[in-house]
């Protein structure tokens, strides 16, 4: 099914500029490859930090280039100078340091590091050595003037590798070890576990699904069980890969899962699960008999032991009796081992090619064909293929070679598109892999790619939802598939323009398409027992197969044409009684209306366009509607009149108005929400039960920015008499931001010595303080604190609710955590972070506690005062201790110990200071709290740009703005899309606490995102963002590139 894409399709189009990396990352062949990423320069491992990694070797650079010099499928595509233009633009995006400075057609380069500049020339790199020449000066450069800072050198390399790929295809990737690792786990189809399911739900661990026949579904354990902790650890913040990394081990190893349960049945008091961790198979093929014969097959993605567990489905549903036909699930199929695809195909055909791959015949690759025997095949029961816009790779080998040999009717979408093979190189450093295109394959017979183009369903079905909120009436053509990415590869035996056989609309019901929705589309999940038999592709696919004689595809099409007429008859009857309950008559014209000639004049009618909202500007978290109004002048009825929006906008691109009827002299409105709609306090993905007749309610996001947008407005009738297309222009203005500032203390308060000093076997408090110091307040906001440490810390109080705070107000928090004796580590590490998850603001900070020596403290009584100065509160007496904050001029604490020049004061309620003996005097009468003044010192640096206007005509803007912080600004920088532009370092800077920026700004037709950064540190960091529209020399809506931005070959401000 479509409905997630479709469901979801806006926040695909609002992150459109990164989107050909992910899909690169999700969809493609040779195997499951889901959540793996490029590598990108972090902060500094201290295995390959920059004290012991040397970039200027370049060990994994030259082990990519000489495979993409011996193994790559098309030579042709390989650019040397594109290759390192690109390398340089991957560094720069990642290393907050270097900018790369390069204007056609100029024979060279400028690199930037922090204050060092140096030029290099370009111009001469005509090989792939000559990158590997150019690429080792410019690294001895970078690494020279990286010395001492956070960038991890291996991460640098890794990062011009994934530039150089990008040249190639979208596909092409150097893989981490640690991506690598994953990889290995997700095409082998087994490791060792306890068998479940997990996601993050509520903010909560939670159990999707217990496998069946695994530990943690013999014990008991059910769907929606919370975990609270693995083995010693709590699971509060714990992130969803670290996780599984915990819940994984050893087979025959132990681990003890503690669960809470909702529900009468269930018990708040999480009881502990003691499981021993098997060999895990995952299942990728699952199985059901849909009654008559007629059985269900459904093939998540191809694995190692996918042909094997299809024999056993097939097996399984045999054993109710005969199997007379089979509809065979594709859809959502990312792809996987081409094996395994050739197998399942060869399953259901008696001889003949399935699939040819072809390489690069000058690297040694020339064609290899997979062919199908007789051994072992399947009777010739019709068969049902379904597949949609994300079945991908190795599901359209066995698509295309189905389809391609007539053995089975292809219902559904067409599919993805990929039809190039990778191979993954392991022969590289530290583990890591390159994963290579090396060939494309062809489905067979007929040698046909389906590169960009996909498997055309001989059956396209699509939905139909009537629902006033999100109309959806029309096929929806903007999935992003395998052409639309970055680079993709194209073939002369592309066969273009094909069209499916039979088209069906079919009714989805509203209340159907939420509840995919609310539980991230997986129908698995969401039908639960009554699954697939409330999927229409698979019932109105169990009907064709069991109504189908034993023959070819195409005569089984048309022997099934009673079926597919009355199918479309009745789901069209349900769609227009729907519509017919939103008061629009959805009624055909007349058998004897001709359809209108092409090219003919639009009809005589009156359009009007608006929203409902003054100057059709409205605020970030508000709702703003789309009306059209339309007069029918002429003489005839028109009838489906409807019309669909097409924006740059994800939040205002695809709304349907639809009209229906409309007679002479009438005049009808169609009034649709913009933004998202969503159940009133229901969140995305939530396992809790829905608020009883909560509204839907369709909004402007709150975290969107100000920016202006186009909307264009084609219309369609029933018999092409459509009106001229309109086109309105809109604004958006952004929420003013919360921004935090906070300050803690970190103290031993619980159990402990009172050192304030961390030790092992110690109970910590923190004391965290939260200041909005923005301008605006915030909404759904939390302080969270996560373990960094595993076993050996063990987390109490984690989390606490600060929303709607508002500017100038403070919230205080005390976090509690025990660091106990089974601690590894010769510190102690949380990661504390404060975050706005509706406007997407949030500061974050990893906290490092050394495991310290203790301090011998006398014990002290008595009363004392802050001298007229005041006195500082610092949080130990170990030198360079943090200052948490200041005690007003004569404010009085209690005394309780001495350690040298320090003493030890009460603050109230536990907490305790040190400050300073000589900034006290004597005297004074103590109250039960301590009043004093935090400090506040941790938050971003401010940034204010010069106002610039939202849409503008020209190719080039000036960005100009001022960066400030109460202690110091690191360095700046502005990224236009993920192209850096300017880069300054404030090391040498006239004011350390303040820096001016200054960048020209090239701007791409369309829609620009423009964002200025600037550090205090590698932890604290504030940014800007803003959104420009560039339009046409006279004013008019240009539309935005489709693909990611070609940002090799620019460079950045000569500052």
């Amino acid at each position: 099914m479509r409905l997630l894409p479709r469901a979801l399709k806006f926040l695909a189009l609002f992150v459109a500029f990164g989107i050909a990396s992910w899909l690169a990352m999700n969809l493609h062949g040779g195997g499951l490859w889901e959540a793996l990423a490029p590598a990108v320069a972090s902060t500094a491992d201290p295995k390959h930090g920059p004290s012991n990694y040397d970039l200027r070797q370049l060990k994994v650079v030259n082990e990519v280039l000489k495979n993409v010099r011996d193994k790559y499928v098309d030579p042709k595509r390989v650019k040397p100078k594109d290759m390192l233009m690109s390398s340089l633009n991957y560094v720069q995006r990642d290393v907050a340091q270097i900018i790369v400075i390069h204007e056609e057609p100029s024979p060279t380069v400028k690199v930037r590091v922090d204050t060092q500049e140096r030029e290099f020339r370009v111009d001469n790199v005509l090989g792939l050595w000559d990158v590997s020449a150019r690429l080792r000066e410019i690294f001895d450069f970078v690494q020279e003037n990286l010395k001492g800072t956070e960038v991890d050198l291996r991460e640098v390399e890794y990062a011009a590798c994934n530039g150089m790929l990008h040249t190639l295809d979208p596909h092409s990737v150097l893989l981490s070890p640690e991506a690598y690792k994953e990889m290995n786990l997700s095409t082998s189809g087994q490791f060792g576990g306890l068998g479940i399911v997990i996601s993050i739900r509520d903010q909560q661990l939670t159990v999707i699904n217990p496998m069946p026949g695994t530990p943690a579904f013999r014990a008991g354990v059910k769907k929606y069980d919370r975990i609270t902790k693995i083995g010693g650890e709590s699971t509060l913040n714990m992130g969803l890969n670290e996780a599984v990394q915990h819940l994984r081990g050893a087979p025959g190893t132990k681990v003890t899962v503690w669960i809470r349960r909702d529900g009468p049945d269930g018990w708040q008091q999480a009881k502990p699960f003691e499981l021993t961790r098997e060999v895990i198979k995952v299942q990728s093929v699952e199985s059901k008999s849909l009654g008559d014969g007629i059985g269900y097959v459904r093939i998540k993605q191809f694995q190692a032991n996918t042909s094997k567990d299809l024999d056993e489905a097939l097996q399984k549903l045999k054993g109710n009796g005969e199997l007379k036909g089979l509809v065979l699930d594709l859809r959502g199929n990312p792809g996987g081992l081409l094996e395994q695809a050739a197998r399942v195909a060869d399953k259901f055909l008696v001889g003949g090619p399935i699939v040819a791959t072809v390489g690069n015949p000058g690297a040694g690759e020339d064609r290899e064909e997979k062919v199908a025997h007789p051994e072992g095949t399947e009777p010739n029961y019709p068969i049902a293929l379904l597949i949609n816009g994300s079945s991908a790779s190795a599901s359209e080998i066995v698509a295309g070679a189905l389809k391609n040999h007539d053995r089975a009717i292809i219902i559904g979408e067409t599919s993805f598109g990929k039809g190039s093979v990778q191979l993954v190189f392991t022969e590289l450093p530290d583990r890591a892999a390159l994963k290579l295109t090396i060939a494309q394959y062809l489905t067979m017979p007929g040698d046909i790619s389906i590169q960009g183009t996909g498997v055309t369903p001989d059956i396209e079905l699509d939905p139909m939802t009537a629902d006033n909120q999100e109309m959806d009436l029309t096929v929806d053509t903007g999935m992003i598939k395998e052409r639309d990415l970055s680079r993709s590869l194209s073939n002369s035996r592309i066969r273009e323009g094909q069209k499916p056989q039979e088209i069906v609309r079919y009714n989805l019901p509203e209340s159907l398409r939420r509840e995919l929705r609310e539980r991230g589309g997986d129908p698995d999940e969401v039908l639960g027992p009554d699954f697939p038999n409330k999927d229409f592709p698979v019932k109105f696919g169990r009907d064709i197969v069991a109504r189908v004689p034993h023959g070819k595809r195409l005569e089984q099409v048309r022997a099934a044409k009673q079926i597919i007429d009355d199918a479309r008859r009745t789901e069209l009857q349900k769609v227009s009684a729907d519509l017919q309950q939103l008061g629009i008559d959805w009624s055909d014209a007349p058998a004897d209306v001709q359809q209108a000639a092409p090219g003919a004049p639009p009809p005589n009618v009156e359009v009007k366009l608006e929203t409902d909202k003054p100057g059709n500007e409205v605020t970030a978290g508000d709702s703003m509607n789309l009306k059209v109004s339309v007069t029918n002048k002429g003489t005839v009825t028109l009838h489906r009149l409807a019309a669909v929006t097409k924006s740059d906008n994800g939040l205002y691109d695809n709304k349907e108005l639809v009209i229906g009827k409309l007679e002479p002299g009438k005049t009808k409105t169609a009034s649709i929400p913009l933004g998202w709609c969503e159940v009133e306090g229901r969140k995305p993905g939530s396992t809790a039960p829905l608020p009883k007749d909560a509204p839907r309610v369709c909004r402007l996001p709150k975290d969107t920015l100000s920016r202006q947008d186009g909307i264009s407005v084609k219309f369609d009738e029933s018999r092409g008499r459509a009106p001229a297309e309109q086109t309105l222009r809109v604004g958006l203005k952004a929420l003013e931001r919360p921004i935090f500032a906070y300050s803690y203390q970190i103290a031993d308060a619980r159990k402990g010595n009172g050192d304030g000093k961390v030790q092992k076997g110690e109970h910590l408090t923190m004391y965290v303080s939260v200041k909005n110091v923005g301008k605006g307040k915030s909404f759904e906001t939390q302080a969270n604190l996560r373990n960094l440490s595993g076993d050996g810390l063990l987390l109490h109080e984690g989390r606490f609710d600060i929303s709607n705070m508002q500017p100038g107000e403070v919230k205080k928090l005390t976090f509690s955590f025990d660091v106990e004796s089974a601690l590894a580590d010769p510190e102690a590490k949380v990661e504390l972070s404060i975050a706005d998850r509706d406007l997407r603001e949030n500061v974050v900070e990893k906290v490092r506690m050394p495991i310290a020596v203790p301090t011998t403290l006398t014990p002290a009584s008595g009363t004392m005062k802050a001298r007229a100065g005041g006195a500082t509160l610092l949080e130990s007496p170990e030198p360079g201790a943090r200052t948490f904050g200041r005690l007003g001029a004569g404010t009085a604490v209690n005394v309780l110990a001495t350690t040298g020049d320090l003493t030890k004061v009460a603050l109230g309620d536990a907490r305790f200071g040190f400050v300073k003996t000589a900034e006290l005097e004597a005297g004074g009468a103590p109250a039960g709290a301590v009043a004093f003044e935090e400090t506040m010192r941790r938050f971003p640096p401010s940034i204010e740009v010069q106002p610039v206007a939202l849409s503008v005509r020209e190719d080039k803007i000036l960005i100009k703005g001022t960066a400030t912080d109460p202690d110091k600004i690191l360095d700046g920088y502005v990224f236009v899309g993920n192209r850096k532009v300017f880069y300054r370092s404030n090391r040498n800077g006239a004011d350390p606490k303040r820096m001016t920026i200054e960048a020209p700004v090239p701007l791409r037709p369309g829609v620009n995102v423009i964002t200025v950064v600037a550090r205090e540190n590698v932890d604290t960091i504030g940014r800007k963002t803003l959104i420009i529209r560039r339009d046409g020399p006279n004013g008019e809506i240009l539309a935005s590139p489709k693909g990611e931005e070609d940002l090799e070959g620019g460079g950045g401000a000569d500052d």
